[in-house]
């Protein structure tokens, strides 16, 4: 259901960064994938630490590859390593 409301937000252009962000925490991955693509094309103005505090390697892979595609997004950081999880 989560999912779905993002979609619809990202459909209808009306993304607010500041709503969504809390949910890269969301136990859902479906989620996490959700707002991390309603979140791309403002990535530049999501806090750096934000995004480099979930990219650390205790948590959830979702929460990690979301945060890495992010920070690449707002070119702050390079693609990740072969073989990286």
């Amino acid at each position: 259901m989560r999912r779905h409301a993002i979609s619809g937000l990202r459909a209808l252009d009306v993304v607010e960064r500041e709503r969504l962000t809390p949910l890269l925490d969301d136990p859902s991955p479906a989620v996490v994938r959700a707002v991390t693509q309603a979140l791309l094309p403002g990535a530049a103005g999501i806090p750096e630490s934000l995004l480099r505090e979930r990219s650390a390697p205790g948590r959830p892979r979702a929460v990690r590859v979301a945060a890495d595609r992010l920070l690449r997004a707002a070119r702050l950081q390079r693609r990740p390593a072969p073989g990286y999880r």
